[in-house]
């Protein structure tokens, strides 16, 4: 609903924090495709996923990254460079693109790591679905860390408000999923499963998965943000504890995909 063909120093506040989360967003998938690539090794193999392409979830993983850089690249540009001759429908369509190719890239980890049959604790079509509500949950998140850095009008206490019950509600579906995928490896009959599962219950990885996710990215954000829908009003206070929320939800995020990998 903002026009990105606005300057940030003439933008609404709503605006601004829309500029602000694209930037951070930007940066944030920048540093991880550089830390990609930089696991791969080689630059051969970078290259190898492009110039010689199979339909694996890796290349449309590294497809949809790309677009998603060039993308916001390019958003960015429009935003902070401000370039008004830039067509409003063109501006539109670039983010409809990479609001498509950030949901692949959302989803396309969980789903390659479920693909990896030497690791039982990954084989669970719950395993995306936790990456994608995470993926989601940290994306609002960035919106709200940044609406903390500016003035409060009508139009951004009703988006701040918005996303953060959309927020609540996300954090609870992720909340579901991850119980339920935690008892299903647990008690599923598989005993690697139940082994790896049991190291994030109880063992090297319970740390990781009950403080930094479970109570950091989970219970924390929920109460405070289940707080302000009932509210229904962002006072300064609450609007500190939104942000340290959103803070802690990113924490979470990290926390999960920690703990899962080591597990």
């Amino acid at each position: 609903g903002t026009d990105a063909r606005v300057s940030v120093d003439e933008a609404q506040p709503v605006e601004r924090v829309a500029s602000f989360t694209l930037l951070a967003g930007f940066a944030a998938l920048v540093l991880g495709t550089l830390c990609l690539i930089i696991d791969l090794g080689r630059i051969d193999r970078v290259l190898a996923l492009f110039l010689n392409p199979s339909l694996t979830y890796l290349t449309v993983g590294s497809y949809a990254l790309a677009v998603l850089v060039l993308c916001g690249a390019f958003l960015a540009l429009v935003r902070f460079v401000y370039l008004p001759s830039v067509p409003r429908s063109v501006v539109v369509a670039v983010e409809a693109v990479a609001a498509a190719v950030g949901t692949v890239v959302a989803l396309y980890t969980g789903l390659l790591l479920q693909g990896l049959n030497a690791v039982a604790l990954w084989k669970s079509p719950l395993l995306p679905v936790m990456f994608v509500l995470s993926s989601l949950s940290c994306g609002i998140a960035v919106a709200l860390a940044a609406s903390f850095f500016s003035e409060l009008d009508a139009d951004l206490t009703r988006a701040v408000h918005a996303l953060a019950c959309v927020d609540a509600a996300v954090i609870a579906l992720e909340a579901v999923a991850s119980a339920a995928f935690a008892e299903i490896s647990l008690g599923g009959g598989n005993p690697a499963a139940s082994a790896s599962a049991a190291q994030l219950m109880g063992g090297s990885e319970a740390l990781a998965w009950w403080v930094g996710f479970v109570l950091c990215g989970l219970i924390v954000p929920f109460v405070v943000e289940a707080v302000n829908a009932v509210r229904g009003r962002t006072k300064p206070v609450l609007r500190a504890a939104l942000a340290v929320a959103a803070v802690l939800v990113l924490v979470g995020g990290f926390s999960m995909r920690t703990a899962l990998a080591e597990a």
